[in-house]
């Protein structure tokens, strides 16, 4: 692995996929925070823009409680003169009962399940995975980690774009807003917390 970003308390690593074209990304920080609220923050869809980097809007299309799984899509915005991307992702939420390690998987349907939209790229294949591991005295590591095909014809600057900035303006992001009263504080009662 290559580490391509360190700075901001935020560590951003790329490094090749056999057989896929493009590197995939890990990324790293630590924050202070429940497991809850750091779920909580990923599974508010309707805010999601205001700091998932180049997201304009995610909207959730299935939620189940018991199996703890989702549909959602995304859009996200690409700098001119490439078109605005979209996909449509399917994530899970679970739990580690040893280490209390909370993981989000989740990974774009198959092309061809859902119709494409106008004024927007199809992204062919997205992987991506949130790890939230507890340090102890309310710190949490927080892994956010993943590979993502832009689709289309896209320069080598824009694939930049998505393996390093994107990871690393989302964490520094994250860090500013996860501290709000509204994640912190929003029972999510299947997310066990460890002791104090």
């Amino acid at each position: 692995m290559d580490l391509a970003i360190n700075k901001n308390d935020i560590k951003v690593w790329t490094f090749p996929i056999p057989d896929y074209p493009i590197k995939g990304f890990k990324a790293t920080t630590v924050v202070k925070s429940s497991l809850a609220g750091l779920t909580n923050l990923i599974l508010d869809t309707e805010h999601a823009p205001d700091w998932v980097f180049r997201t304009q809007r995610i909207e959730l299309l299935e939620k189940h409680e018991a199996e703890q799984t989702f549909l959602i899509r995304v859009e996200t915005s690409f700098p001119w003169p490439l078109k605005d991307r979209d996909m449509y992702v399917r994530g899970k939420v679970a739990q580690d009962p040893q280490t209390l390690t909370v993981h989000i998987d989740s990974e774009s349907t198959p092309l061809g399940e859902h119709p494409e939209r106008p004024n927007f790229v199809r992204m062919p294949d997205m992987q991506g995975q949130w790890a939230f591991r507890p340090l102890g005295g309310g710190m949490v590591e927080v892994t956010m980690s993943g590979r993502a095909h832009p689709g289309g014809s896209i320069p080598e600057w824009a694939v930049s774009l998505v393996i390093q900035e994107t990871p690393w303006q989302t964490l520094k992001a994250l860090r500013r807003v996860v501290a709000r009263h509204s994640y912190q504080y929003a029972p999510l009662p299947q997310i066990k917390e460890p002791a104090a």
